[in-house]
């Protein structure tokens, strides 16, 4: 049964899915997990399992490979995404191996249960393993269910309770589905999956199957470490696909800039951005020449798509982006530039008032399939000849644009935990809450500086407006409660001081910025002017808002400046929850 998982790998068949047969009609042939399982890439995935569960061969195979295959059986060829990661056919398989792969990698550094005594936890180290796999196999499962119509040759549709495939079927996105549906979707199918005898295994540990449950339907925020460990997983397989920065558990070329730059505009463009508005505003416009795209919405919004997906190597600035862009024909130029000014006019008679700055794309990059276009804009979008105008780009940051970390000195660890205000934030690819500026709508009142400027944003407002009622205080909550933000860790932002939490500022302000909207620009003082005027800060005798805290180094100390919120159940909620103070900070008072 196992000659598959030791036999060499088959040269003629590098790629990560299978070469079956597909006939010219469109229609996918149902296989056997067996064969489904046998490219050099799910073996090489299946062994790393094997290895870091450490068990015998006939009990992983009761426990873990027997799952495996009924999963493989079921998923057959299915994408993971439609066009995001893993967006090839088997994706969902080969996605599914790589989460279970990086958990079970992850588990082995973790003692389980937290908080045990050691014998409780070499008793039950075996059983919290195997919730963590089957928490990882599961994760996408209801993906089938809910966010995808499969239907068979005779012209039934099929669904996962079906059991596996068992003619040639095809499949189509459902262009209305909701994203946090096939989390929940996911529990109806764990008993197709998973062995009963291992269910009622799990079952006699009560915190272990109540966190087991909780992740299979997606409540990570309940699921505790379980919760935690998938998710990190999810993300590594995620950003390593995409070409970010995971953890390099499997050799795998990575996609380069440019496929990412299109990955995030087809999913922006077919989820996010609004089109065709002919009495208002719109984020960009499909017309039969080309899709038209207001720049600095495009550009902004693409970038915090980079980051949120943990891309590396992403422009800081739009002038950077835009020639990155131009360069791999992403945009087409305009007289060698990327920014087409052009005016734009539906036929209702509504009009902006003034030239926009626009990206000019080709539809086919977005839309692979003509039918699935929205309809043309009723209106045109034509290109103008501007003399002498203030181009509307970034001015080029003068610091690195790569988002890589700085490098820690072992020797400087400790003083590696705050970054100076000259380091680049560390990139988290999870974002647990998107925020959407409105659109272009109304002009601006006209000022002397930019009489003559074609304007590449939102004409009615200015640029900082939009962001004065973001949610700080709710991405601060979310991204602790989902290990999104580190506390007391290497290039944290929050710290516990004396039983309070410091801010330091203003990177964690930039951060928010850079991360929810992607700019890079003084955006962010805005959001310390709105936290300011909450008054949930800590002020000093003399009026002081900011604070400073020395850090203690082995060979030196230095100086970091923040906001300290003297009540940590604002982001915490319980005092129980609450990290221990970083022994390495000192609060200098005033």
């Amino acid at each position: 049964m196992f000659k598959w998982l030791t036999r060499s790998k088959v040269p003629t068949k590098p790629t990560s899915t299978l070469d079956i047969g597909m006939p010219e009609d469109g229609w996918l042939l149902p296989d056997t997990a067996d064969n489904l399982l046998s490219t050099p890439l799910r073996q090489q995935l299946i062994q790393l399992i094997w290895h870091r569960t450490s068990l015998s061969k006939p009990l992983f195979t009761e426990l873990y490979l027997n799952p495996i295959q009924k999963y493989a059986a079921l998923v057959q060829r299915l994408p993971a995404s439609e066009s995001h990661h893993h967006a090839h056919l088997g994706g969902m398989l080969d996605h599914t191996l790589e989460v279970v792969c990086f958990a079970a990698k992850m588990r082995q550094t973790h003692l389980l249960p937290p908080g045990c005594p050691p014998e409780d936890q070499t008793k039950e180290a075996e059983v919290w393993t195997a919730a963590i796999v089957y928490a990882a196999l599961l994760h996408d499962i209801g993906k089938p269910l809910v966010d995808m119509t499969v239907m068979t040759e005779s012209g039934a549709r099929w669904h996962p309770w079906h059991g596996p495939l068992t003619e040639p079927y095809r499949l189509q996105y459902n262009p209305q589905r909701d994203y946090r549906l096939h989390p929940a979707a996911g529990a109806i199918l764990c008993t197709h999956i998973l062995p009963q005898a291992a269910l009622n295994w799990l079952s006699e540990y009560q915190q272990l199957f109540s966190s087991l449950l909780y992740s299979i339907a997606g409540h990570y925020e309940s699921a505790g470490i379980i919760g935690e460990l998938i998710q990190k997983a999810d993300q590594a397989s995620v950003a390593q696909n995409m070409g970010g920065d995971a953890s390099k558990a499997l050799a795998r070329p990575q996609s380069t800039l440019p496929k990412q730059i299109i990955a995030a505009l087809r999913e922006l463009v077919q989820n996010t951005l609004k089109l065709n508005n002919t009495k208002f505003g719109s984020d960009g416009w499909l017309t039969e020449e080309a899709l038209w795209l207001v720049s600095k919405t495009a550009s902004d919004k693409t970038r915090a798509w980079l980051l949120q997906h943990g891309i590396t190597g992403v422009p800081d600035s739009n002038s950077r982006l835009f020639d990155e862009m131009q360069d791999h024909g992403i945009v087409l130029s305009n007289e060698g530039k990327a920014i087409w000014n052009c005016t734009v006019k539906s036929s209702s008679g509504w009009s902006p008032g003034v030239d926009l700055t626009l990206l000019r794309v080709s539809p086919s990059l977005i839309w692979e399939q003509v039918e699935n276009r929205p309809p043309l804009f009723d209106g045109t979008v034509t290109p103008v000849a501007v003399v002498n105008s203030i181009p509307p780009l970034d001015n080029p940051s003068p610091n690195n644009s790569d988002n890589h970390p700085p490098e820690v000195n072992l020797e400087e660890l400790t003083l590696s935990l705050f970054s100076s205000p000259e380091d680049p934030p560390a990139i988290v690819p999870f974002m647990p809450e998107r925020i959407q500026p409105d659109r272009v709508d109304v002009p601006p009142q006209p000022s002397s500086f930019i009489q003559q400027a074609p304007i590449s944003e939102r004409p009615q407002e200015k640029p900082t407006s939009s962001i004065a009622d973001l949610a700080f205080l709710n991405w601060l909550k979310q991204g602790i409660m989902t290990k999104h933000l580190q506390i007391n860790d290497v290039q944290a932002k929050i710290h516990v001081v004396n039983g309070s939490i410091f801010l330091v500022s203003p990177e964690i302000f930039k951060l928010f910025v850079k991360e929810t909207i992607g700019s890079t620009g003084e955006e962010w003082r805005e959001v310390q002017k709105v936290f300011q005027k909450q008054k949930i800060h800590r002020r000093g005798k003399d009026g002081i808002n900011i604070w400073t805290c020395e850090v203690q180094g082995p060979r030196k100390t230095r100086k970091i400046k923040g906001y300290i919120l003297e009540t940590p159940t604002l982001l915490f909620g319980e005092e129980s929850i609450i990290p221990d103070s970083n022994p390495y900070l000192t609060l200098i008072e005033t």
